[in-house]
């Protein structure tokens, strides 16, 4: 099953994680597909997407994102969470241009910190309607030297503070940050005086 958040923001995080990487594709519409890989044949991946089964065809060209990105189809397994940027060729079959792999994107608050600093554990939408879509959960986070930090620094990581946090799930079920920004109060920690807040959700103000 999809995680809750991966549903929800895979098809926006296929142009966040890999922005400037796409070739442009004049007159071919992108088609998202987002899904779990069922089975792979050769450079055919079959995806469940909504009760459908959907056909993927990859290339040369083909970006696979799976932490970091890379053009090694290799990295794709079944049972991995897809989100694909796709589109349609001459015949009409599904070709991805950048596939993405297990990607997963929350806020949440800092609960525990280990002392290596190199982990941490979150609780996720702390704020959420529980009639929403939006799970409350618990989730364990690690940090390396690939992290990239906005506005914030892995000293930064610290109890009580919000965190905005994309990444890859592992199979152990802890999540590897790629993308990391830590607030304090509705501020990232380390933002630069004059920039514009983004909020968490809606326009800058």
């Amino acid at each position: 099953m999809l995680p809750c958040s991966f549903a929800l923001v895979a098809s926006a995080s296929v142009l966040y994680i890999a922005s400037g990487q796409q070739r442009p594709i004049p007159h071919r519409p992108i088609v998202p597909v987002i899904g779990t890989v069922k089975a792979i044949s050769g450079n055919y991946i079959t995806v469940e997407s909504g009760g459908r089964t959907i056909t993927v065809v990859t290339d040369g060209h083909t970006q696979v994102w799976k932490g970091k990105t890379s053009n090694d189809l290799g990295l794709v397994q079944v049972g991995d969470d897809f989100a694909g940027r796709c589109r349609s060729d001459a015949s009409g079959r599904l070709v991805a241009d950048l596939i993405e792999l297990n990607v997963v994107n929350f806020f949440g608050v800092i609960t525990k910190v280990d002392s290596s600093g190199d982990s941490f554990e979150m609780f996720a939408n702390p704020n959420a309607d529980p009639h929403s879509a939006y799970v409350q959960k618990t989730l364990r986070i690690s940090v390396d030297a690939d992290t990239i930090f906005d506005a914030s620094a892995k000293e930064d990581i610290r109890i009580g503070r919000g965190v905005q946090m994309v990444g890859l799930e592992l199979r152990n079920g802890t999540i590897r940050a790629t993308r990391l920004t830590v607030y304090e109060g509705q501020k990232p920690v380390r933002m630069k005086a004059g920039a514009k807040v983004m909020p968490l959700t809606g326009p800058a103000k």
